[in-house]
């Protein structure tokens, strides 16, 4: 049977934990509890630092259910443990008690958020250009997905983002996560332009392995660190 959710206490709080997160990975509810379950424990144990909960397609109280589901195993999983965020839901993350939002253009400002989270859960905001990022962090995001970087199998787009907005968003002082499109071998491309956070979904969602694919980014990004 699918975990229970726990009120287990969880720390270190989620800012410390999201300065050291170079990969978040976006995953759905699933088609059942017990598949979810799964894919989050093999995630967690692959040492994914960030988790964002995405389904536009789940009722409400499903969804509720499955971000607790996440945050039950999160809580077996000894530390440093991984983040948990929703994604446009800010109302099923302050019931679920998730580490936090990632918001969009069309979701809730950054200020109407925080008065719903309080001061201690992280927001994040999407941004395609260098005024979305600057106002976004400006209103007190505390974190940017920058993008579309690359084709991506995921999400439909023009245009991607010109690498003179990538480069100016690597250099915020806020955590930048690039997303769209992204693989292993676009990894050292995205090093030089001084990103060095990603967030993926289909890269490890849809491989084989789930786990290993993520181990494998994980350890992709360490090298084109290194090499940067």
């Amino acid at each position: 049977m699918p975990s229970q959710p726990t009120t287990a206490e969880r720390s270190p709080e989620p800012r410390s934990l999201l300065a050291a997160a170079r990969l978040c990975v976006l995953i759905t509810g699933g088609e059942d509890a017990w598949g979810f379950e799964d894919l989050v424990a093999g995630l967690v144990s692959a040492g994914v630092p960030l988790l964002q909960i995405r389904d536009k397609h789940l009722s409400d109280r499903v969804l509720l259910e499955r971000v607790r589901q996440a945050l039950a195993v999160v809580g077996r999983q000894p530390t440093p443990r991984t983040l948990v965020v929703v994604n446009d839901r800010v109302d099923v993350a302050a019931a679920a008690g998730a580490d936090g939002v990632h918001l969009g253009e069309s979701d809730l400002p950054v200020p109407a958020a925080r008065g719903i989270l309080g001061p201690d859960r992280l927001i994040g905001c999407t941004a395609h250009d260098v005024a979305e990022a600057d106002a976004a962090r400006a209103a007190g995001a505390d974190y940017l997905g920058v993008g579309p970087c690359f084709p991506s199998t995921t999400k439909a787009f023009a245009v991607p983002a010109d690498r003179e907005f990538l480069t100016a968003a690597a250099r915020l002082p806020l955590p930048v996560f690039a997303i769209g499109g992204i693989v292993p071998e676009r990894l050292p491309d995205l090093a030089t332009l001084g990103i060095d956070r990603v967030a993926v979904a289909a890269a490890v969602t849809t491989a084989a392995d789930p786990p290993a694919a993520a181990r494998a980014l994980i350890d992709a990004i360490k090298t084109a660190r290194r090499h940067a």
